[in-house]
């Protein structure tokens, strides 16, 4: 190791220090109620994430927005009970919930407009909601978050020819965006999830910047799955960045950590709850248009249980502070991939020589290397000019609450930058 890299290296609190104060927003970006498949009216969801310190929320129902009349049919044992309703009117009053008879005698419970949430929930600088959908393919992958649209995005239907179908929903929302002049984004989602999303079908998409990272879905294999053939999506991550920033400099891949929640009455393993993942916003107020154009220029990063304090690049420099708890280890991974690496690749076999089915293709090592690894709660890796990017990974020693698999440990992931 060089003497300018170990330099770069030393804890560093006088720097960090002289970064100053920032303003960070919590957010969760993927989630659903009872205008599609949660088990939730999107009051109790939304009360849920802000009685516990959640700044913004986009309800992100599949290929559907909160708008119009929708009502629900209540039936014992089904999503929404007489208990839940009863439960709702006690916390709301009788008269937010609008109840009627419907087909066949059967009650109905009319749904929330996002309209009507943003009258009852919205605060300016506490708490604001992001109009968002789940652009949904029909049977199966590709499933996509759009955020802070204005109009709904209809599902195709799955005809197996993935690439297409995210390069549709992109541009989709790129026009959309385009019209209206707002910013938006659109994040692929859950790519280990079902018939899963391979490498090599998301580096044939142009326009993509934003994937999750990590998904607390219990069905979503975000640490990947060795025996399939299935790459953890932090895998996918630094493959992606490195094979296109060979062709393309000015590339970046950003990871969003979400919660994909669709339980909201019992929590566990093996429940899709919420709680799990999120991102921290750095804006300069909580708004959407604000907040959509911070994540688009990388301002945030994604969690599941670390906070940082700091988040600082400069093109020479990727400094990290911590907001540690006492007693807690933190490990800080700085990772990236030099150029010049093996570019070379080949297929994942079975026992019997044959390709496993859906998998990725196997990259070389040289990708998404550790570059430096530290203990400090304050660090920083100065980029020696080789790096086609650096990104860093926080492990913390601390096992997560509520996992979506036993044993995660809470985490963070810093977006990745290029050196200049």
């Amino acid at each position: 190791m060089t003497f300018r890299l170990l330099v770069g290296l030393v804890t560093m609190m006088s720097v960090l220090g002289a970064w100053g104060e920032s303003q960070w927003y919590k957010g969760a970006t993927h989630l659903h109620s009872l205008w599609s498949d949660g088990n939730a009216a999107p009051e109790h969801i939304i009360q849920w994430y802000l009685d516990e310190g959640w700044d913004f929320v986009c309800p992100s129902d599949h290929n559907v927005l909160m708008e119009g009349e929708r009502y629900v049919k209540i039936a014992e044992g089904g999503k929404l009970t007489e208990e839940r309703v009863a439960a709702l009117q006690k916390q709301f009053g009788e008269d937010w919930v609008t109840v009627r008879e419907g087909t066949g005698g059967a009650k109905e419970m009319r749904l929330k407009t996002l309209a009507e949430l943003r009258e009852r929930f919205e605060e300016p600088g506490k708490f604001t909601l992001i109009q968002a959908e789940e652009m949904t393919t029909i049977g199966g992958n590709p499933h996509i978050n759009a955020l802070n649209l204005r109009e709904p995005v209809a599902g195709l239907k799955n005809e197996g020819d993935k690439s297409a179908l995210i390069q549709h929903y992109l541009d989709t929302l790129q026009a959309q965006s385009e019209k209206y002049q707002v910013p938006m984004i659109a994040h692929v989602n859950h790519i280990n999830f079902a018939d899963r999303i391979t490498t090599e079908e998301m580096l044939g998409v142009k326009g993509l910047y934003f994937f999750e990272v990590y998904n607390g879905h219990p069905s979503v294999h975000s640490w990947g799955e060795a025996d399939k053939g299935i790459p953890s999506h932090e895998r996918h991550w630094d493959v992606i960045l490195s094979m296109k920033l060979r062709r393309d400099p000015g590339y970046l891949l950003y990871g969003v950590a979400t919660d994909d929640s669709h339980e909201y009455f019992k929590f566990g393993v093996g429940k899709s709850n919420a709680g799990r993942g999120w991102i921290m916003v750095r804006s300069e107020k909580l708004e959407a248009n604000a907040l959509v154009a911070a994540m688009q220029r990388g301002d945030f990063y994604g969690s599941t249980g670390v906070t940082l304090r700091d988040v600082r690049a400069d093109g020479k420099s990727l400094g990290i502070a911590i907001a540690g708890e006492e007693g807690v280890k933190y490990t800080t991974q700085y990772i990236g991939t030099r150029k010049g690496f093996d570019t070379s690749t080949k297929p994942q076999l079975d026992a019997e020589g044959k390709p496993l089915p859906r998998s990725s293709l196997l990259y070389s090592e040289d990708i998404g290397a550790v570059l430096h690894e530290t203990t400090d709660l304050e660090s920083r890796y100065i980029f020696t000019g080789d790096e086609l990017y650096v990104r860093a990974r926080v492990v913390s020693d601390v096992l997560q609450d509520n996992p979506h698999e036993t044993g995660d440990h809470e985490m963070a992931w810093v977006q990745p930058v290029l050196p200049k």
